[in-house]
């Protein structure tokens, strides 16, 4: 018998998204880490209205076939979470951070494969971080992440509850730690946990050091584990962007979408990221 994600776990993830994004926006406009000038909130509209595409288009696509892998993966008891009895409390947590794993594996060949990052790469292009800066990824990037998930499903025997709640738990940790907020003292020990502002900050910034490091999305030891880890002063501020797309073109709705037919600079060749060395 193929057991079904409850209810509540079905309308968690968008419930989570609008009050994350609710509470970060009004943090942001009371108590800023930057302060920006105008243009807010079409810098937000042109973030939004990507992340709807891609919403769109990933559930003709993928929603469907994403709950019929991970029942076929129940039912065939394929994947590595279905070898043996495993306790449910144990379980879910294995799936959980074997989930987060894959994210950060996911994100570094984002960065290391050049016909990646050159989706990859508008993310990246935000001049200016905000909440909704946690939504922007090009829908080629999307559509690549979810196909590659149908396997990771397989693999490792992901039940439907467990990607839900997962996903619930990224979608509000990102928008946290792309929000123009500062945490002040309590950001460095609570880094060591999970993914802060602070340290995701390091991440879009243009120095090449730095945008390839930090690519943890949920805990934040993956990057001390396997040597990605970044941080500078607390008082030094950080230059997002990509210089390639520094031009106004890049900023509109079009410019965005169409940023991955931008041939690659030697730079990104050779290093599969763009930006300054130091």
């Amino acid at each position: 018998m193929v057991s079904e994600a409850p209810a509540w776990a079905v309308y968690a993830k968008p419930s989570v998204t609008l009050l994350t994004l609710a509470v970060l926006w009004t943090w942001e406009s009371i108590h800023p880490l930057v302060t920006r000038g105008d243009g807010r909130l079409v810098h937000a509209g042109r973030n939004v209205a990507v992340s709807l595409l891609n919403t769109v288009v990933l559930a003709v696509t993928f929603s469907a076939v994403t709950v019929g892998v991970a029942q076929l993966a129940e039912v065939r008891q394929w994947g590595l979470l279905n070898w043996g009895n495993v306790a449910t409390p144990l379980r879910f947590g294995l799936a959980i951070l074997l989930l987060d794993f894959w994210m950060y594996l996911w994100h570094r060949l984002n960065h290391g494969i050049p016909l990646l990052w050159r989706s990859h790469r508008m993310h990246h292009a935000d001049l200016a971080m905000d909440v909704t800066s946690a939504t922007r990824f090009h829908l080629l990037e999307q559509l690549a992440s979810a196909a590659l998930r149908l396997g990771v499903i397989l693999l490792l025997g992901i039940a439907m509850l467990e990607l839900l709640i997962y996903e619930t738990l990224v979608v509000a940790i990102t928008m946290f730690h792309h929000a123009n907020i500062s945490l002040g003292p309590l950001d460095r020990p609570l880094r060591w946990l999970i993914v802060t502002p602070r340290f995701h900050q390091i991440h879009h910034s243009r120095i090449r050091v730095e945008t390839n490091s930090n690519y943890s999305v949920l805990f934040s030891w993956w990057d001390r584990i396997f040597g990605t880890h970044q941080m500078r002063g607390e008082d030094k501020p950080v230059d997002y962007g990509l210089d390639q797309f520094d031009q106004p073109q890049w900023r509109t709705l079009w410019g965005m979408l169409r940023m991955p037919l931008e041939k690659l600079e030697r730079e990104e060749m050779e290093h599969g990221e763009h930006g300054k060395t130091r």
